[in-house]
């Protein structure tokens, strides 16, 4: 049976039973928490003085202490923490932590952050604790690539495909950013041929240190309804330029704005005709296990 591991799924109140279950009825071995109650964005965490803002992961800690074999999470940290440094070394030594995670592009504000370099110290000091850096930056790639570059000795690996939000996610985004012209900006942001974008994907494979997620392909890709078919030759490109060895496939199946199932998100991969058995292997498990330091149970 094939190891299979989601790279990210988000666990709120309710509890992790009901994951366990269903992870069971799939044939999902391991699943990546990011701790985010759906409907309450933001939470659990809370707001610095200086405006940061720090998440915490009680129900994610549970989970994974719950069951071991099942379960590990990552840690979201801002740049702007006072204490990032104390953070990350806490993260580190936590039993179940095994990753980072930064968002650097749900609005123009945090954008023209991430573009002025101003995550370094996140990336810093991701390296220096060995811990794995989830970068979610849709539409900047090339800006990765000039991290990627600055902190080669950090392990970056691309959100969500890195392409720009697809079409049912730009309104969402526009309403998050709140502005007068958000809509009409974030209705813009990713138009043109997706081979450009993707393109600039691509380049990043040039960085042994990058590797990339494929969650939320049928939203980047304007992709839905399974067997989501039209993904196969992005996918495809994907493991060209990287190798299977860095992809890593991820469902986010509690905010997929395509519809498909939890199951259907998996086996679009799994039943992928054009693909070897040794890289959906890859893909699908194995390189999560390698890039998060994972051993199977």
């Amino acid at each position: 049976m094939m190891d299979i591991v989601d790279a990210q799924v988000h666990l709120g109140p309710t509890g992790a039973a009901e994951m366990v279950a269903a992870m069971d009825a799939i044939g999902i071995k391991g699943a990546m928490i990011d701790e985010w109650w759906v409907g309450t964005p933001g939470h659990p965490g809370y707001t610095l003085p200086n405006g940061a803002y720090r998440p915490v992961t009680p129900i994610t800690e549970l989970a994974a202490w719950t069951w071991p074999d099942r379960f590990s999470y990552l840690l979201r940290v801002d740049h702007r923490d006072p204490e990032l440094a104390s953070l990350v070394r806490q993260a580190r030594d936590a039993t179940y932590c095994r990753a980072l995670r930064i968002l650097a592009g749900n609005s123009r504000a945090e954008m023209a952050s991430f573009e002025a370099g101003d995550h370094g110290p996140v990336f810093e000091a991701a390296a220096a604790s060995g811990l794995p850096l989830f970068v979610m930056a849709a539409g900047l790639a090339d800006t990765v690539a000039g991290y990627a570059d600055r902190y080669p000795d950090t392990k970056i690996i691309l959100d969500h495909t890195g392409m720009p939000y697809g079409k049912l996610l730009r309104p969402i985004l526009a309403q998050l950013e709140g502005l007068p012209d958000s809509a009409a900006w974030w209705a813009a942001f990713g138009d043109g041929p997706l081979d450009k974008w993707f393109d600039k994907v691509l380049r990043l494979a040039e960085r042994p240190n990058v590797a990339l997620k494929w969650g939320h392909a049928p939203s980047m890709f304007d992709q839905p309804g399974y067997p989501n078919e039209g993904l196969r030759p992005w996918l495809r490109k994907a493991i060209d330029a990287f190798g299977a060895d860095r992809v890593m496939w991820a469902s986010d199946n509690s905010v997929n704005q395509t519809g498909e199932s939890w199951a259907e998100l998996l086996f679009m991969v799994r039943n992928d005709p054009g693909l070897s058995e040794a890289e959906k292997a890859a893909v699908l498990g194995g390189t999560a296990r390698k890039w998060l330091d994972w051993p199977a149970a």
